[in-house]
């Protein structure tokens, strides 16, 4: 969950707490000159005040909230300027307007999730990745044939990905692993309670894990050993359909292969040239083939 939608989300606040909220909401980029003492000043409470409402919404103090306020607004504020990307095309637009808007969405998507990703943890994946004896993927509905991409593309330069359809498959695979086994956890609010049994089944056998989900704290990226983040624009019911996590999914599981293949590049560009040569008797009379110049396969010039 965002920040903001802890601010905004006033069940359980008190009237102290509104104003708190509420302050902090209006002040926005301005929260970065602000420090405990001139909010309490501000508000008339005691810094006190302020510090528990922070503890409140489960940061350690001020400081921290300020600091992860302060992101989400420059995240935000950045990319889909000119496009909503839960309504990215209108009932009045032609084919080709809706075919461009799309492209320009997926780029926007894209530019997105690149943005939200950190060097440290996305090489920290690559190398869990390297070592783990046993890859699972739990995912459902359209991210389930992403998933197979990626299994299908890790299978063919020699490492092995088991995809978990059913959310109990993923449960039981958590209880008999073998042990230094990776899971990529994928759930776009953080939030279902399917995934989160797993997660945790993950976590008490002390196993590598990987959330894929949104940006902002949720409960099974605090429960996994790292977190990738998919773009965090689209409402969950009201919009034209899913597009930013599945780009996203797709677009990091391809950021994590080629990560993968790049650490032993030669090897795995030899291997699945052999090997997928052989698999589509390339060259032979029943083999796959095509006329087409750009599909031919020709020398292969790699520095």
């Amino acid at each position: 969950m965002l920040v903001k939608e802890k601010l905004q989300e006033r069940e359980h606040f008190s009237d102290i707490d509104i104003r708190i909220a509420d302050y902090v909401l209006e002040r926005q980029e301005s929260l970065k000159e602000d420090s405990v003492r001139q909010i309490a000043r501000q508000l008339y409470v005691a810094p006190s005040t302020v510090i528990r409402f922070c503890q409140k919404l489960g940061y350690e103090g001020f400081n921290e909230l300020r600091e992860e306020y302060l992101n989400e607004l420059l995240y935000l504020s950045s990319h889909f300027q000119s496009l909503d990307p839960n309504f990215p095309f209108d009932r009045q637009d032609r084919d080709m307007t809706v075919a461009n808007k799309i492209g320009v969405l997926y780029e926007e998507i894209v530019r997105d999730c690149q943005s939200l990703l950190v060097p440290e943890t996305l090489s920290r994946v690559v190398d869990m990745l390297r070592k783990a004896p046993a890859v699972y993927v739990c995912a459902s509905g359209a991210q389930l044939g992403v998933a197979e991409v990626f299994r299908d593309k890790m299978m063919k330069i020699g490492k092995l990905v088991h995809i978990c359809a059913q959310t109990d498959e993923g449960f039981y695979h958590a209880s008999y692993c073998e042990p230094g086994s990776l899971f990529f956890l994928i759930s776009y609010t953080g939030e279902t309670t399917r995934v989160l049994r797993v997660a945790e089944k993950v976590r008490e056998r002390h196993l590598m894990s990987v959330a894929v989900t949104s940006y902002g704290s949720n409960t099974l990226s605090s429960m996994c050993t790292c977190g990738l983040y998919v773009s965090t624009r689209e409402k969950l019911i009201n919009n034209l359909g899913s597009f930013g996590i599945n780009v996203s999914v797709m677009y990091l599981l391809d950021v994590v292969y080629a990560g993968y293949f790049n650490r032993d590049y030669g090897r795995h560009l030899a291997d699945k040239i052999r090997y997928s040569s052989e698999s589509e008797n390339v060259g032979r009379e029943d083999g796959r083939h095509s006329d087409n110049p750009i599909l031919k396969d020709g020398p292969v010039l790699r520095g």
